[in-house]
């Protein structure tokens, strides 16, 4: 049976599905996602190897980022180390970090890091000319796990059933006192 969500990010994305399920929502999220063609949309924020585009979620350690606020400098127990000490580390990092984010899609995760390692090595001849590879299926997963693992819109992501079996109105947001 066909229903209404509304999917809340805040004070920055408001929009009302219609769908069988919630996985359905996020399958019609994702589809809208990979269909901007924006430099700001979730395609290029999968391409981009930077710290600004997905690389940048598996830029970290337990003990938080490896770029110290927005002065681009290690913290200080990644300084203590020799460059290739530090290289080793921080790549060991990214590729556990990006095999946690796929976990069940442990090839989408490899795909992804053999990419990053022809971007890394085709970025030393040719500056910003690199694409890489990726399928169709690849980016749909990808931008689903975007949409549920990080804060693609924000931290109060929820996706809510709307039933007005029982009642005229349904609440999905209110601003209150505190919150202003």
């Amino acid at each position: 049976m066909t229903k209404l969500f509304a999917i809340n990010a805040g004070m920055s994305f408001f929009a009302v599905a219609k769908a069988e399920n919630e996985k359905e929502v996020l399958t019609i999220l994702a589809n809208r996602e990979l269909e901007e063609k924006e430099d700001f949309g979730i395609r290029s924020h999968i391409d981009d190897f930077s710290i600004e585009g997905l690389y940048g979620d598996f830029f970290h350690d337990e003990k938080g980022l490896f770029i110290e606020g927005h002065i681009l400098d290690y913290p200080r127990h990644i300084r203590k180390m020799s460059t290739k000490e530090r290289d080793t580390y921080i790549q060991s990092h990214v590729e556990k970090n990006a095999r946690n984010f796929w976990g069940d899609h442990p090839f989408y995760a490899e795909l992804y890091l053999r990419e990053f390692k022809r971007c890394k090595a085709v970025g030393k001849e040719v500056e910003n000319t690199f694409r890489p590879h990726f399928s169709d299926e690849f980016y749909f997963v990808t931008a689903k796990l975007i949409i549920t693992e990080t804060d693609w819109y924000g931290e109060d992501f929820r996706i809510i059933e709307i039933d007005l079996t029982d009642r005229n109105y349904q609440l999905i947001f209110e601003l209150t006192l505190e919150e202003y």
